[in-house]
């Protein structure tokens, strides 16, 4: 069964690479129309670059290869056409791509391609104005004091700094896109590997694959650029998951490792602050109406992949309610959708309970799966004895007075099958607890 959100339509994978196709098509005539127009614009841009860089008085920039400058040439023309797209480029990436994106992914990627247009032009302006400057006057100054004969390769020059700034804009786009990911939520400790693979591999690939002229450098920079991006994200990349802090994942009978959460649909503010309060095995979170809300849907969906959700307890709203797209994606992804049925609770009261929360507890600890169901008493015992309720109504559903049981503010009620409410009750009365049986 494959994924589909829920607004994206079902369209062939060949549609999805004409798209592709034509929107990178459309970039790159741009892109190539914008060179042209630089080419013609190159040459007066070089010779203010050369001057800003050369560290001498005088004259001592030489041309030994006159056809890599013209490589050089072209190759500057190209950049400052990719730079005057950019722009364009990035709002039909964002195009292409916005129909698939969960919602904080959405928010990753506007972010990030905001952040990594300013470190673009941050990382050249600060190279070309500050960096390269002071390091080539510092190396003349040394060629000076050693009474050399100063005669530096202008083609080469060129090419450390356009090199350099390449580095700089790919190292601090990767910093950027690990730092939003944490922010967000997205990258912790359990994902740490998958945005490793992600964002270190990209790096590697774009560093090796553009610098194969400098060798040993560009290696020596791809070890400083992944150390760098390490370091910088080493917070978030040793965090744990947001959500399920103070929680372990829950072993089942197979020995298989389960993470649930109980989600709150109800629309009720005291409801939801109620359930803010409890003490619950499991992460509580607050989805407020699930049924009728696509952006709510969204981001359950998106917590459901982000934490690999074995379970989701639903408090508030019915799975009978919800689309069945939302159901499919959720069976596709591994997640079972349950019923946590605390409405009906309310039913068997003319005012609110006074132990609300203790009921929701109650509920919480009779769930039997992943939970040995033998153990059900010893976690419904374990909740009363930290409470002051006075009888604890077991409800079956199946006597006739079942249906019109009134609590009073002193009772809470708990639903159980037939045969396991007489053996909770034996264990309670064991221990002193009053319950009867409806």
């Amino acid at each position: 069964m494959s994924f589909q959100l829920e607004y994206d339509s079902s369209s062939h994978v060949q549609e999805h690479m004409n798209e592709l196709t034509a929107r990178v098509t459309l970039t790159l005539f741009l892109a190539s129309v914008a060179t042209l127009v630089w080419i013609t614009q190159v040459d007066v841009l070089l010779d203010k670059l050369l001057n800003q860089l050369n560290p001498c008085q005088g004259d001592c920039l030489n041309l030994f290869d006159p056809a890599k400058w013209s490589a050089v040439r072209w190759m500057t023309a190209a950049l400052l056409g990719i730079i005057t797209v950019m722009p364009i480029a990035l709002q039909q990436m964002w195009k292409f791509s916005k129909p698939g994106l969960l919602p904080s992914e959405r928010t990753w990627m506007k972010t990030w391609f905001f952040a990594g247009a300013l470190s673009t032009f941050f990382a050249v302006f600060s190279t070309i104005g500050i960096l390269f400057p002071m390091i080539f006057d510092v190396g003349h100054q040394t060629h000076e004091a050693m009474k050399l004969d100063a005669r530096y390769d202008a083609v080469h020059m060129l090419s450390i700094v356009i090199a350099v700034i390449w580095t700089e804009v790919i190292v601090a786009c990767a910093i950027f896109a690990m730092m939003l990911a944490g922010i967000l939520g997205m990258l912790n400790e359990d994902t740490a590997d998958w945005w490793r693979i992600r964002i270190y591999g990209l790096v590697l690939l774009l560093l090796l694959a553009s610098l194969p002229e400098f060798g040993g450098l560009a290696f020596t920079l791809s070890a400083l650029a992944i150390g760098t991006i390490e370091v910088c994200s080493r917070k978030w990349l040793k965090g744990n998951a947001p959500l399920f802090e103070g929680f372990e994942p829950v072993m089942d009978s197979e020995g298989a490792l389960r993470k649930m959460i109980l989600v709150d649909c109800s629309s009720d503010d005291a409801e939801t602050a109620l359930f803010k309060a409890v003490k619950s095995p499991i992460p509580v979170y607050l989805a407020g109406s699930l049924c009728t809300s696509l952006k709510e849907r969204e981001s359950l969906i998106e917590i459901v992949i982000r934490y690999r959700l074995s379970d989701v307890f639903l408090s508030g709203c019915s799975i009978e309610d919800l689309p069945d797209s939302f159901k499919s994606n959720c069976h596709s992804l591994g997640c079972t959708l349950r019923e946590l049925d605390l409405d009906r609770t309310q039913s068997h009261r003319v005012l609110p309970s006074l132990h609300r929360s203790t009921e929701i507890e109650l509920s919480l600890a009779s769930i039997s799966d992943p939970w040995p169901q033998s153990k059900i008493h010893e976690r419904i015992i374990s909740i009363l004895e930290s409470s002051d309720i006075e009888q604890l109504v077991i409800d079956t559903g199946i006597t006739e007075n079942s249906a019109s049981i009134q609590l009073t503010e002193n009772q809470v009620i708990l639903r159980l099958k037939k045969k396991l409410a007489v053996e909770v009750q034996t264990k309670l009365e064991s221990h002193g607890f009053d319950s009867i049986v409806m």
